[in-house]
Order: C-alpha cells, then structure tokens, then sequence
C-alpha cells in the first residue's frame, strides 16, 4: 500500500484517465483547449466537473463557494473559480473529448473484467430528464415541456458487476426503437429489453444477424405456438414453448415463449432466441433489467442530474456524458481494490475521506 501514501483519495478517484493515451485527433482538440483557456486547463476543468457532479453539487455557484475549502485548493492549484466561468467553460467542452474519455475507461473495465456471452447481458432502455420548456426551448418533447433523453446500454455481470457500456443523447420526443439498432451491435451478446421497444421484423433481423435476445411479448401479441420445451421444475414457471409470433401477413422465426407466474400471482412471458438456457434463467435474465431502472435512479438521485447546471444544449449533453464517465472511475475502484462494497458505499466512503490519503479509503473498500 505505500505507492498509495502521497496521493489523496480525490487523484486517485482520478488516476485511471489517461489524457496522453487518448487518440492523436482527441489530444489536438485537448491542445486547442488549453491554448484559449488559460487560467483553467482541461483536466482542471474535468476534474471540477466530475468533483461537482459526483459531491452532488446543486449548481456551478455551489462548485465556486467549495473553494474555501485550503483542500480543494491544493488538489486543483488553484485558489478560486467564478461559477460564470464555470459556465462559459461546460458549454465550450468539445463533446468528442468526454466521449473519448468514456470510450477509454469502457476498454480498462473490459480489461480487468472480459465480456463473454456466457457472464453477461446488455441491459437496454432510455429514461427522460424532464426541462423547463421556457429555459430549454432547443429540447423538444411536449407541448407543455421540453426534455432529453438518455438511450443506455448497461453492461450486468450480476448485482454487483454492472457498468454503463454505450448511450446515445437524443431530445425526449425521440422514439426509443430508433435507437435500439445504433446500442444492439455486439453479435453473439444477449439483449435484453422491455416490450416498448418489440417488433417482429427487429427480432427476426436480430436473430438471422446473430445478436441474442430476451424480451416481453405484449398481451395483445398473437401467438402460435408449434411444439412445447422441457420446461424448468419450478413453480414459478408455467410453460416453455417453441412459437412463432405474428398475423398472417407476416410470422417470424422460430422462437421460444417462456411463461412465469411472478410472486404477485402475474402471468409473464418471455421471447427469446436462446435455447442454450433453461427456462428459470431466461425468466432471471429477464428479471435483471430491473438494475437499469435503479441506474437511472442513481443518476438522477444522487449525481446532481435532478438540475442541469446549464441552459444550453451542449452544456446538457456534457453534463450527462460526465455522469457516466463519473460513474465508470467509481467502478474502476471497486475493480481495482476487489471491494465487496456497493457503488453506492464505495461512493460514500470516497465522500468522507476526499482529501485523505488513498490508503484510508482503499483500507475500508479491501477485502479483509
């Protein structure tokens, strides 16, 4: 532990952007950056972006009265930070840069932790972050609002292993399904999402292009059914069947329909075509898009994305980008450490000893 002794745990949080390992075009824009923005460089800025959004700051003038912290002051070198500036600055980030950060921090959780199709599921839905429509007239949505909308697939090893992979940014009204094939683009993964997004010609160009999937029918769904599966001896399942979906005008392949009863006594049912499994797995791959939803709770709950520190469009979009980028560097520690402790823990701890030595937080997240 004594590499850890001169960095404080706010570095180390930190430690896995690399900024010079970034591709050449990306280090130019960085370049161009810091060339017009002399008081305040790019890793300055990030670093106070990500500090705000991840100590839940309220508002870019919360993040300027932090700097009579002395601490605060000598992690950024700096002694304070007009909120003005602050501003002007999350607008003028180049988006391309954030992406490119998020993109390197997706390889080293990959590296660390590989994705097969046997350890994994994609996890794919979108959540809308509601705007005033008088401050935010660029973000359509609905007569009486306006709003943006986060498209995520997040990568489920199991309750504890779970990151965000890929997003796109679109304004509310956008519909969810125009965004599935730009997320659906690893073969041989398996996808899993709510019945919003289901169409029968999507499932069936899934299948013949190799992609997997694990989906909700709807209740008004036809269904023929052409031969029953061994289904799996639990209560909770009802029937395993081998059905084509659609009208006559149009059938898809052939796939499998599992049917559960869930602990409230509703009938569900599950297509997908992965006959690999059984049918108690299908019905868990399922059940685990629950994390998505509690993902996107986090977000808005705890990363200050319940208020938007700029009006402008790109300062929204960055702000979101810096969310999940914040989101995968908390991530990062636990994969580093081995912790057993929650995000949500490791989060809290991080918060208490941000100025600490990293070894007094990495103490509490090692397993013992």
């Amino acid at each position: 532990m004594d590499k850890y002794k001169t960095n404080s745990a706010f570095n180390k949080w930190f430690s896995s952007i690399k900024l010079d390992c970034l591709p050449s075009p990306i280090q130019k824009k960085i370049f161009s950056f810091d060339k017009y923005h002399k008081k305040l460089s790019f890793f300055q800025a990030l670093q106070l972006f990500l500090h705000g959004i991840n100590d839940e700051k309220e508002s870019l003038r919360e993040m300027d009265a932090a700097f009579v912290s002395k601490e605060l002051q000598k992690e950024m070198g700096m002694t304070s930070i007009s909120y003005s500036q602050l501003s002007r600055t999350l607008s003028k980030i180049d988006s391309e840069i954030l992406l490119a950060i998020f993109s390197q921090l997706v390889s080293q959780v990959k590296n660390k932790r590989p994705v097969t199709k046997r350890n994994s599921l994609y996890l794919i839905d979108s959540s809308t972050f509601s705007l005033n429509q008088n401050l935010y007239q660029w973000a359509d949505f609905r007569k009486t609002k306006s709003g943006v909308k986060l498209h995520l697939k997040l990568c489920f090893m199991d309750n504890e292993h779970l990151y965000p992979d890929e997003f796109t940014l679109t304004n509310a009204v956008e519909h969810d399904t125009n965004q599935l094939e730009v997320l659906v683009n690893q073969p041989e993964a398996t996808y899993v999402f709510d019945r919003g997004y289901l169409d029968f010609k999507r499932l069936d160009t899934m299948h013949w292009q190799g992609y997997f999937f694990v989906t909700r029918i709807k209740k008004n769904t036809k269904v023929h059914v052409l031969e029953p599966l061994v289904a799996s001896k639990s209560e909770s399942i009802l029937s395993d069947q081998m059905v084509a979906l659609g009208a006559q005008n149009y059938l898809t392949s052939r796939f499998r329909l599992v049917t559960v009863q869930d602990k409230k006594g509703r009938t569900l049912q599950f297509i997908t075509n992965r006959f690999d499994c059984s049918s108690t797995e299908i019905a868990e791959m399922y059940k685990a898009r629950w994390q998505i939803e509690l993902f996107f709770k986090h977000i808005k709950q705890h990363m200050t994305i319940k208020k938007f520190f700029s009006r402008s469009e790109k300062g929204v979009v960055n702000q979101l980008i810096l969310a999940m980028i914040a989101s995968l560097l908390t991530y990062l520690i636990k994969l580093k450490t081995k912790s057993k402790q929650s995000i949500f823990q490791i989060k809290r701890f991080f918060r208490y000893l941000l100025f600490q030595p990293a070894e007094e937080w990495f103490t509490l997240l090692i397993p013992t």
